[in-house]
């Protein structure tokens, strides 16, 4: 065996005292990793059949889109709502009127909504969302986007256009 200094043998000591550490972080790591994926499996979202606070609170309110002012809509997607005189017929719990069609709405407005049950489709009418059965076009849910707070928007009924 060869001769080492005692120069050698403190950097050899010293790159394994290294290793250690770096062998030490690296399965600290990976424990860290697994048990935050086993956490977000465990936290994944489950779909629902009502509207929650994080529908409500993913569109603007009050902001101006190119150059317009508009009340409520998605900046980012660069979507206004204008109101429809067709909110005020939208009862929870009863069918759609016939002259009212059941057509969902649009892709970006669904992406920002919360995961609803399969058997629902979310329309939106003007400024008011409604959570529709297709086939027998019940209504399962309203939020009126245009209320002060989330409470207001679940319980509050638009009064009819004269």
């Amino acid at each position: 065996m060869a001769y080492m200094t005692p120069s050698q043998r403190e950097t050899t000591g010293s790159w394994k005292f290294e290793a250690g550490i770096v062998g030490v972080a690296a399965l600290t790591l990976t424990a860290f990793l697994t048990y935050m994926m086993m956490k977000q499996e465990a936290v994944r979202a489950e779909p629902v059949d009502h509207f929650v606070q994080s529908d409500y609170d993913a569109f603007d309110r009050n902001f101006e889109l190119e150059g317009a002012r508009c009340e409520l809509g998605l900046v980012e997607q660069k979507i206004c709502m204008h109101k429809s005189p067709m909110e005020s017929d939208i009862v929870r719990g009863e069918p759609l009127p016939d002259y009212i069609p059941d057509m969902g709405t649009q892709f970006r407005v669904v992406v920002e909504t919360s995961l609803k049950a399969d058997q629902f489709r979310t329309v939106a009418y003007g400024q008011t969302l409604a959570l529709v059965e297709p086939g027998s076009r019940y209504v399962q849910d309203v939020l009126h986007l245009t209320a002060p707070d989330f409470v207001s928007a679940q319980n509050s009924r638009l009064e009819p256009k004269v």
